[in-house]
C-alpha cells in the first residue's frame, strides 16, 4: 500500500493503541531521519517491517530492545550503483546475504548498472531473485544494453534502425510493465557504446510514461572513453566527460524524467578539475528545471579490480587491426595472445607503430594517475615489490617508466599478460569533495557482492559508506554528518521515487542503521581490500537484522521493490 498523508495521521492518531507492543525497540538514540536535518533524541518502535512509533516511547513493551545510547539510528543505505545482482541470483545462500555491503549498513541495491540485466526479461529476473531470497532489498531496472542485444543480437556495431527501435520501446515497456522503476544505460560500453542519444531519449521517453528515472555510466568520463586511446580514433567519436554529461541532461531535458551521472568522477591529472564543468552545467540545467542528479562512491581510486598500463593490441600480432577499440572482441578470443610477449617486442621495435604505441601507453597512464599514482597489488615474481609505486620501481632500477613496464610483462603469462596489477589512483582530492558537496549528488558503491580476498580488488566493496562518514564528514568535515546520511537514504529514495523507505518516519518500513560514530571507520585498503568496516552495530532490513551486534546474520529477508507493487 502506498503510505499517504492520510494514512500516516491516522497511524499517528492510533500510535498509543499501535505502540503498546513492538517486536524491536531502539532506545535512546540520536536520529538523524534521512532529510539531513539534526539529529534528535528518540526511541524507535518496530513491528513486522513497520516502524510504528519514534519518540519517548516509555510505556511500550517489546519482544526486544535495544539500547543505542550515544549511537546514530538512520535510514538504510540505499546504493544507487550496485553489481550485486549477478550475485543475488546465484544458488550461494551466504552470497545472497550480502555480506560485505550489508556490513556497511547498506539496505537496498539497484539493478540495472551500466545497461545490463544478470536475465531477461525482467520478469524472470525478479523471479530468481525470489526463488531463494535476498539479503537486502532490490530494485529492478530495464538495462539499455540488455534490450539493444536483444533486438539486435551480434550485428550491434552500428545506428539502431526505427523499427529496432520501436521493438527496444516496446521490451522497456514491457520491463516497467514487470516491475521495473526505470532505464539503466551504459553508453561507454558495447553494445550501448554504438548507440545514438536520440535511440536513448526514444527509450527513456518510454520510463516517462511510469514517472521512472534513467541513469548512467555515461559515454566518457576521461580526455577519451575507456575503449578509445590517442590511436584509436574514429571520426566522430572524440568524446570527453563534458560531452557524457550533456547527453545526460539532454535526455533529461527532453524527456522531462529524472536523470543520473553515475560513479561521477574526473579521471587523470588531464581531468583534474571536471568537476567544476560538470557543477555548471548541471546547476544551469537544474535552473532550467532538468532533473539532473549524480552518484559518486567516496575515493580517489577508481575501477573494480586491479589492473595494467599496455594497451590489449600491443600484444596482438603485428598488423592487427585495433580500429574496433581495447574492447574489441578480437582481444577476448581464447589462444589469441598466446605469442604475447614477442608480439609485444616486435610492436615497440616497429619504427612506425611503436612511437604511436607509446604514446598509448602514456595516455593510459595519465588516464589512471601517473606513474607516481600506480601502487603494484600483484607481482607473482617478486611479491616483495607489492605495495611499491611504478614510479619507485622505474627509479630503483634506473629505467623509464615504459620499460619497467615492458619489464613487467616479460615476466607475465597469457593469463596475465601485463605480468603485474597495479590499483591506479586517478582522482583528485579537490574533485572528489567539490562532488560530494552538491545538494544533488547521492552516494553509491559500484560495487557487487564480494566474499574473499582478491589482489586488487577496490576497497569500495567493503568500506564505501563507512568510509564517507568516517573519512569526509568526521576526520575531513568535507560535509555534515546530516547531509551524507541524506545522500545515502533520503536523496536515493526521491531519485528512484520510493514512497516507504529512505526516512526513519512511522509508517515506513523498518529498514535501519545504528551506528557509533566515533568508532566507525572503514577498514578496507588498497592491499588489503576485503576487510570489513568497525562501528556499524545494527542493520536491519525489513525489520530483520543482517547485522546484530556487529555480526552478520547471513539473513535473506530482503525484497523486490517491484514498481507500481503493493
Amino acid at each position: 500500500m502506498k503510505i499517504t498523508a492520510t494514512v500516516l495521521l491516522l497511524l499517528a492518531i492510533c500510535l498509543p493503541a499501535i505502540a503498546q507492543e513492538a517486536d524491536l525497540l531502539i532506545r535512546n538514540g540520536r536520529v538523524l531521519d534521512g532529510t539531513g536535518n539534526p539529529d534528535f533524541r528518540a526511541d524507535v518502535a518496530i513491528r513486522g517491517d513497520r516502524i510504528v512509533a519514534i519518540g519517548k516511547l516509555g510505556d511500550v513493551d517489546a519482544g526486544r530492545t535495544i539500547d543505542a545510547r550515544g549511537r546514530f539510528v538512520v535510514p538504510g543505505f540505499i546504493d544507487i550503483h550496485s553489481h550485486a545482482d549477478r550475485t543475488l541470483i546465484d544458488d550461494n545462500l551466504e552470497a545472497r546475504a550480502a555480506p560485505n555491503l550489508v556490513a556497511q549498513g547498506i539496505t537496498t541495491v539497484i539493478g540495472g548498472p551500466d545497461g545490463r540485466n544478470p536475465t531477461w526479461p525482467i520478469a524472470a529476473e525478479i523471479a530468481a531473485y525470489e526463488s531463494l531470497g535476498i539479503g537486502l532489498n532490490f530494485v529492478p531496472m530495464v538495462g539499455h544494453g540488455t534490450v539493444r542485444g536483444e533486438v539486435m543480437g551480434e550485428d550491434y556495431e552500428r545506428s539502431a534502425s526505427p523499427s529496432e527501435i520501436e521493438r527496444m520501446r516496446a521490451l522497456v515497456r514491457q520491463g516497467m510493465n514487470e516491475g521495473a522503476w526505470g532505464l539503466g544505460a551504459g553508453p561507454e560500453y558495447r553494445p550501448g557504446r554504438f548507440s545514438t542519444t536520440e535511440e536513448l531519449i526514444a527509450l527513456a521517453e518510454i520510463v516517462a510514461e511510469y514517472d521512472g528515472f534513467y541513469y548512467a555510466h555515461q559515454r566518457s568520463q576521461s580526455p577519451l572513453p575507456l575503449w578509445q586511446t590517442p590511436s584509436i580514433l574514429a571520426d566522430g567519436w572524440r568524446l570527453t566527460g563534458t560531452d557524457g554529461m550533456k547527453e545526460t541532461i539532454r535526455i533529461g531535458r527532453e524527456t522531462g524524467i529524472r536523470v543520473v551521472g553515475s560513479h561521477i568522477k574526473a579521471k587523470g591529472p588531464t581531468s583534474w578539475g571536471q568537476s567544476a564543468i560538470d557543477i555548471q552545467l548541471i546547476e544551469r540545467a537544474r535552473a532550467a528545471g532538468v532533473q539532473v542528479y549524480l552518484d559518486q562512491y567516496p575515493y580517489e581510486t577508481f575501477g573494480g579490480s586491479g589492473t595494467g598500463v599496455i594497451p590489449a593490441w600491443a600484444f596482438a600480432p603485428p598488423g592487427s587491426d585495433r580500429s574496433g577499440g581495447l574492447d574489441a572482441p578480437a582481444w577476448r578470443v581464447e589462444g589469441f595472445f598466446a605469442n604475447h610477449k614477442d608480439n609485444l617486442r616486435k610492436n615497440l621495435e616497429d619504427p612506425v607503430v611503436g612511437p604511436i604505441l607509446v604514446k598509448d601507453i602514456e595516455h593510459i597512464l595519465d588516464t589512471q594517475g601517473g606513474a607516481d599514482r600506480h601502487v603494484i597489488v600483484f607481482f607473482p615474481e617478486d611479491p616483495t615489490l607489492v605495495g611499491k609505486t611504478l614510479a619507485e620501481i622505474a627509479e630503483d632500477n634506473g629505467k623509464t617508466v615504459v620499460e619497467t613496464l615492458v619489464d613487467f610483462a616479460m615476466t607475465g603469462t597469457e593469463a596475465l599478460r601485463h605480468g603485474v596489477l597495479f590499483r591506479p589512483v586517478a582522482g583528485d582530492e579537490r574533485d572528489v569533495d567539490n562532488y560530494m558537496r552538491q545538494e544533488y549528488t547521492a552516494t553509491s558503491t559500484d560495487a557487487g557482492i564480494e566474499m574473499m580476498e582478491r589482489p586488487g580488488r577496490h576497497p569500495r566493496y567493503f568500506g564505501s559508506y563507512p568510509r564517507k562518514l568516517a573519512h569526509y564528514v568526521r576526520e575531513r568535515g568535507v560535509v555534515s554528518l546530516p547531509f551524507a546520511i541524506r545522500s545515502s537514504t533520503g536523496l536515493p529514495a526521491q531519485i528512484i521515487g520510493l514512497t516507504d523507505r529512505g526516512y526513519v518516519r512511522v509508517g515506513y518500513r523498518a529498514d535501519l542503521v545504528v551506528f557509533d560514530f566515533e568508532r566507525l571507520r572503514d577498514r578496507a585498503t588498497i592491499l588489503e581490500p576485503a576487510r570489513y568496516p568497525e562501528g556499524v552495530d545494527y542493520v536491519i532490513v525489513n525489520g530483520v537484522f543482517a547485522v546484530d551486534a556487529g555480526e552478520r546474520t547471513s539473513a535473506l529477508p530482503g525484497h523486490v521493490l517491484k514498481r507500481g507493487a503493493r
